[in-house]
């Protein structure tokens, strides 16, 4: 019996130890924060240390406005410094230890299991408690997934509506498309936890508007962080074998792909893939956007981290036309959030305020569906912590974005059209599918087809009627599809993007058991050398 308990002790161990050997870890890693550009000589020389040094990641992308925070390994530490000094770039060391921030962070996301806002959830627990909510609230919440990802998991949304009937505008919410920004998923199942618990004087934020909310949009990457390798970023694809796997999501989407902001090289965190949706993951996502499109007014996708309020357009300077209205209604939202607490956002399109980047889900959903408040949220915080941001600042973060979101919610009710409703439609026109889909479904051409007789057989036709019916309506459906192809020929043309999206087929996978899923900080906050710029991986 006691060889029998020491050979199940021995196995255990052994398995424990298995799983730290095959963790990647960061022991001796430190992140340094460059000051920002003076000039063009020392941004230049930042962008030349991100392709040289492939092994130092860049949290944040070069840029000519923020200052840029970058990790180094031990190894690298002596040749990062010196380059930085030489090009009289300033620096001081924001994290001193890496894998110690690391660790007290894992302690507290490994040992509790059910949906809390003290401590990051893994991937089966946030699913579970989406599913619970809709078993104990079918009238309000329904699960559904869009689709599958690279390794099988499913994309699980929940629909909130306390009025399906009344077909209210949509906000979209996704989080979690970047796999180490834990707080992304956290503030997205809060906003889904307040909706399901409204205090009375918000009980207008359900009646009026519905909700679609992906908490974790890149699940494999997700689960990835809490097993193998806590800063990791991309997708689990294997376009390009196992040594340098995954693609960076916001740079995956079929809006101006492959041009700023991104990087060839699949090893790198900025990989736009292969093709445009070459990831499932983006691929369904804009697939839903396009079809719901008629519908989901706003756009909200939460990322980590900068504190920024994120308008359209990330691929070019240029302002979208409504600009003016983005950036006002962020105002809003930013100073209702800081209001809770005082963090300070700041709110503008990134090719202004960051740096550019193309092929993003918020450049899409503003560019190809048409979705007039679509909006990337950089949350907390500014660099002390990055991407291991403590798990005692999540209830914080949460509390204050959720009263950002309510001004987005509360400015897209005010703009509910006061058009028909179904309820409406269906009462006025008996609910026939022809003035549905002309009032409420805007389909231009919309006709009902009474066909043969006028009356002498009624619908008692005789067979041999059967195919001269069908031979004359076949030429008069010719005449309206040959109507479309010669007037309307430019709605779907490659120039414009506003066609659907693609969907390439995505590789054969297995799926994978979703089971299987602040003292060290400015230790060394001392000024080595020079000074420099910015930004690249948070958005």
């Amino acid at each position: 019996m006691l060889k029998t308990q020491g050979f199940i002790l021995f196995c255990i161990t052994l398995a424990v130890v298995v799983a730290v050997a095959s963790e990647k870890r960061y022991s001796g890693y430190k992140v340094y924060t460059v000051k920002k550009a003076r000039n063009d000589t020392q941004y230049k020389a930042l962008l030349e240390l991100q392709k040289k040094f492939k092994k130092v990641d860049f949290w944040s992308d070069p840029s000519k406005r923020r200052p840029t925070d970058i990790m180094v390994s031990p190894e690298d530490l002596p040749q990062t410094e010196q380059f930085l000094s030489s090009h009289g770039l300033e620096y001081s060391v924001a994290i001193n230890d890496v894998q110690r921030v690391v660790e007290k962070e894992k302690q507290r996301a490994t040992r509790q299991s059910s949906m809390n806002w003290r401590d990051y959830q893994r991937l089966r627990t946030i699913h579970d408690w989406l599913d619970s909510l809709a078993a104990f609230n079918p009238q309000i919440a329904q699960v559904d997934t869009i689709g599958r990802s690279t390794e099988g998991r499913n994309l699980k949304i929940i629909k909130l509506s306390k009025n399906p009937e009344k077909k209210n505008p949509v906000i979209y919410i996704d989080g979690g498309i970047h796999a180490r920004e834990w707080i992304s998923p956290a503030v997205t199942t809060y906003i889904i936890g307040k909706l399901m618990s409204l205090s009375p004087q918000d009980k207008d934020l359900l009646e009026n508007v519905d909700w679609h909310i992906i908490p974790v949009l890149n699940p494999d990457g997700y689960e990835y962080t809490f097993n193998e390798d806590r800063l990791w970023r991309k997708s689990r694809s294997l376009h390009n074998g196992p040594n340098c796997p995954g693609v960076d999501l916001n740079r995956n989407f079929d809006f101006h792909w492959g041009e700023a902001g991104t990087n060839d090289d699949p090893c790198r965190n900025t990989y736009p893939g292969p093709f445009p949706f070459s990831e499932p993951e983006a691929n369904h996502t804009a697939s839903y956007l396009f079809n719901n499109r008629n519908r989901i007014r706003a756009y909200l996708t939460f990322h980590s981290y900068s504190q920024l309020w994120l308008t359209p357009y990330g691929y070019t300077e240029d302002l979208p036309s409504d600009y003016e209205e983005l950036e006002n209604l962020g105002l809003r939202a930013a100073k209702a959030l800081a209001d809770v607490y005082g963090t300070e956002y700041e709110v503008g399109a990134p090719s202004h305020i960051l740096y550019s980047n193309s092929g993003s889900s918020r450049d899409y959903a503003k560019g190809v569906p048409g979705i007039k408040y679509s909006y990337t949220i950089e949350l907390r915080d500014q660099g002390d912590f990055g991407f291991l941001l403590p798990p005692q600042q999540i209830l914080s973060t949460c509390e204050e974005t959720w009263e950002g979101v309510k001004v987005i919610a509360r400015q897209v009710a005010r703009e509910r059209p006061n058009g028909p409703t179904f309820s409406d439609i269906y009462n006025l026109y008996s609910g026939s599918s022809q003035d549905w889909a002309r009032e409420y479904g805007n389909v231009k051409y919309s006709y009902t087809i009474e066909l043969r007789d006028d009356g002498e057989e009624k619908f008692l036709l005789s067979p041999e009627y059967i195919l001269p019916t069908c031979e004359e309506t076949w030429e008069a459906v010719k005449v309206v599809a040959r109507y479309l192809v010669t007037n309307q020929l430019t709605t779907y043309s490659e120039s414009n993007y506003s066609k659907p999206p693609p969907f390439p087929t995505a590789p054969t996978v297995i799926k994978k058991d979703e089971d299987e899923e602040n003292s060290d900080v400015n230790e060394n906050n001392e000024s080595d050398s020079s000074e420099e710029d910015d930004d690249e991986d948070d958005d």
